[in-house]
């Protein structure tokens, strides 16, 4: 073994827990990327796989004849298009009554576009018309299967069906209404799929919908204004269908935080192999010297020193690979399981492997490389002089020198910030990059969690929405009930926007002036409330329809278009909805036979009574708890919850590996005046204070610059979930940026138990004897 290579050894030996802690680092660096970047890639491929088996349309069009769209579509290049029927009836399963959804397939074979996937029981069968196939996420919540019956309100009344199969389908992996009701109770919402012509004889209606699979070589805008030239008053593309959207809202956090998380980490550890091997070099000058003046050429000191910064990076990102690889197998299996998704892809990605590798050496080398230039421009004879340790006393020590009242070991502190900046922007950039990956972390957790306060404490105010048969007398029996606080009638029905050339489908809802059932937040903040003409739109539109207040759009339903202007904008977390006063909403939506009403409880009601007591009602024909849209919402932010409360303890697990690196170090390139110290008399507890006190006053000035970085990148980090469907702003609770601080405090205080140590273990007659050579 050549000496170099036993010299490049025998120093990562002699330091080797500071340099465990630097791959370390680096090993979690690596680590976050192929678990985030696989499970991105994995989970993109299982969608695409149920997509493309299933024949997940492209487009989706409403309006105009939809025949005559379709056929427009296939002339714009378009591989398949059909017209399929989509209504939204009241139906009872068991004994829940709620609004769901009856979605046609075609009556002579296998849908090309938006098949599903019979995972229980049988296909349709065109010799029995009332047999339907129950979309799998139905089927979980009411537990019922092949054989099983459940009923549907259509045109002549309730009208009992039987389950033949259950059946998954690429447009419900997420179970989604719309995009503004992408979380519902999982009560309140059931998708059936039926025979084609059945449906149409069920309600007594056309084809309401058509659907296109754009081919090899298909234009999608070009194929859009065909359908649109055809009659289409709104065209959805993949992208902006209800599940797809949701889904990929949570694929492009798994994007964002695949790269912003590891890069953290990676960051950390290049500060850290910079200050460990800045430190050995300034340690080793006279060796340094002796070598070069021996002949050694100043490439091979160079190569030296990179060699020890990448092969700490080579070990701690091939660790990182070891452990990312199964966890991605594991992330991507438990949320594709948690979801439901029928594919399953779970790859490991050589090329993904090999670019974590490669940063992790990267990253050491680079860390290495200023010093390891310093070294190979050192000069000889300038090597073998002693070099001061600090820099000269200047104007602050000549002050903190005069501070007679204040004790000598804090004196020695505040002196030796300044005289060594460079131990001290070290120790506080460690500071600074633990406080921006737990605010990160806990920015997101916290926000979160105020949206959904905001969201259902502030804007959805009612406990309970009921819908009724007209003339059925059972809204005045609801009104009357004993735990039944307040009734209000409400209309609520699909909508698209249009204005600029621009359309976008949304939920109309139309409220009571002055009602008590939901809350309208101004984007200032401001409280709104119904207005008399106009509609009020989430704050979204703003830009995706360039519209402002007081602009004209027009609203397209299944009754026809109305003109009407923008009478204001609302800030919600969850959707980009439309409200309107109950008239304005009424004239704009077709009349259905049934009339909706929302309802708050007392205090002291029981929910699961008062659903099954207006579900008993005669005349009811749907009931949703919007409260149990809560408790789904926190079930489903189980993973994130596991995820973020991972990214702050791996913050932690970082915060001491930088500051343990950086504050060892500073005991290792003070050896001599410790030493020194240590013969004069000095007790060790003093000299141990007086270090400890100067990397804790260092972590103390890194910490508002943490702080504001770490709010900066929270904020960065929400902004990337902001469109239409969610809307997040970074909002701390009061004891988030205390506790972020404390916590990074405490792990520098936990850092100086074997930085102490180390002061203990100095050999101070081999120093002194160094030191007089």
């Amino acid at each position: 073994m050549q000496a170099r290579t036993k010299k490049t050894f025998r120093d990562l030996w002699r330091q080797r827990t500071q340099v465990i802690a630097v791959g370390i680092t680096i090993a979690l660096g690596v680590m976050l990327y192929i678990t985030a970047a696989g499970a991105f890639q994995n989970l993109t491929a299982s969608y695409d796989a149920t997509y493309d088996r299933l024949g997940f349309a492209d487009l989706i069009a409403t309006g105009g004849d939809p025949e005559q769209v379709a056929q427009a579509a296939l002339d714009a290049g378009a591989a398949e298009a059909i017209a399929r029927t989509q209504v939204d009836p009241p139906m009872l399963l068991e004994d829940t009554k709620l609004l769901g959804r009856v979605v046609g397939l075609p009556s002579d074979g296998r849908a090309p576009v938006d098949d599903v996937d019979v995972v229980e029981g049988d296909y349709l069968d065109p010799s029995a018309p009332d047999s339907i196939l129950l979309e799998s996420h139905a089927a979980g919540t009411f537990d019922l299967g092949p054989g099983d019956s459940l009923e549907i309100y259509t045109a002549t009344g309730w009208h009992a069906v039987t389950v033949a199969g259950v059946a998954d389908s690429a447009e419900y992996l997420w179970p989604a209404r719309s995009r503004q009701d992408v979380l519902s109770d999982p009560h309140s919402f059931a998708v059936v799929f039926a025979d084609e012509a059945t449906v149409q004889e069920w309600f007594a209606t056309g084809p309401t919908q058509t659907l296109a699979l754009l081919g090899e070589g298909a234009d999608e805008e070009t194929v859009t204004a065909a359908m649109k030239d055809a009659g289409a008053s709104a065209v959805t593309t993949q992208d902006q269908q209800p599940s797809q959207a949701t889904l990929n809202e949570d694929l492009q956090g798994f994007d964002q935080m695949s790269v912003a998380f590891p890069a953290l980490f990676l960051i950390a550890a290049g500060v850290a192999a910079w200050v460990l091997l800045t430190r050995r070099i300034i340690q080793e000058r006279p060796v340094i010297g002796t070598m070069m003046a021996a002949g050694a050429r100043r490439g091979r000191i160079l190569r030296h020193y990179l060699a020890q910064g990448a092969l700490i990076g080579l070990v701690g990102s091939v660790v990182g690979a070891i452990l990312g690889a199964p966890l991605n197998s594991l992330a991507t299996s438990a949320y594709t399981g948690v979801l439901g998704v029928p594919d399953t892809v779970v790859r490991n990605y050589p090329w993904m492997i090999a670019v974590g590798i490669a940063f992790g050496v990267l990253v050491g080398a680079l860390g290495a490389l200023g010093p390891a230039v310093v070294a190979s421009r050192t000069a000889p004879a300038q090597a073998m002089r002693p070099i001061a340790d600090a820099s000269p006393p200047g104007a602050w020590s000549r002050l903190v020198a005069r501070m007679t009242g204040v004790p000598v070991g804090l004196r020695m502190a505040l002196r030796d910030l300044a005289r060594s900046t460079r131990r001290t922007f070290a120790t506080m950039l460690g500071t600074v990059l633990a406080l921006v990956l737990v605010l990160a972390s806990v920015g997101m957790m916290s926000s979160i969690l105020e949206a959904i306060r905001i969201q259902f404490d502030e804007v959805e105010l009612a406990d309970a929405t009921v819908t009724v048969q007209d003339a059925s007398g059972a809204a005045g029996a609801i009104e009357a009930m004993e735990g039944v606080a307040a009734f209000e009638d409400v209309v609520a029905g699909e909508a698209t926007i249009l204005a600029n050339e621009e359309s976008y489908e949304t939920a109309l809802t139309g409220y009571e002036p002055g009602t008590a059932m939901h809350g309208f937040r101004g984007v200032d903040g401001e409280t709104l409330s119904v207005p008399a003409d106009g509609i009020l739109v989430g704050h979204a539109l703003q830009d995706l329809l360039s519209v402002d207040v007081g602009d004209a759009v027009t609203v397209s339903t299944a009754a026809g278009d109305s003109q009407t202007t923008i009478a204001g904008f609302v800030d919600e977390p969850m959707g980009t909805s439309a409200y309107a006063s109950l008239d304005t909403a009424s004239a704009m939506l077709p009349p259905t036979g049934v009339t909706s009403h929302s309802l708050l409880f007392t205090e002291d009601a029981d929910r699961d009574a008062m659903r099954q007591a207006i579900t008993d009602v005669d005349g009811v024909v749907a009931y949703q708890d919007s409260r149990a849209i809560l408790s789904i919402v926190q079930q489903y932010l189980g993973l994130f919850y596991v995820f973020i409360g991972a990214m702050i303890l791996l913050g932690a697990v970082l915060a001491l590996a930088v500051m343990y690196v950086t504050m060892a170090v500073n005991v290792v390139e003070r050896t001599g005046e410790l030493a020194t110290l240590r013969a004069a008399g000095v007790p060790l507890r003093r000299v141990a204070g007086a270090i400890a006190t100067e990397n804790m006053l260092a972590t103390l000035l890194g910490v508002p610059i943490g702080l504001l970085l770490g709010v900066w990148a929270a904020q960065a980090f929400m902004d990337t979930f902001n469109d239409d469907l969610f809307s997040l702003t970074v909002r701390w609770s009061w004891w988030a940026l205390p506790a972020a601080a404390l916590g990074v405090l405490l792990a520098a205080l936990a850092s100086q138990w074997p930085a102490s140590r180390q002061i203990a273990r100095v050999d101070i007659a081999r120093v002194v004897r160094e030191r007089a050579s």
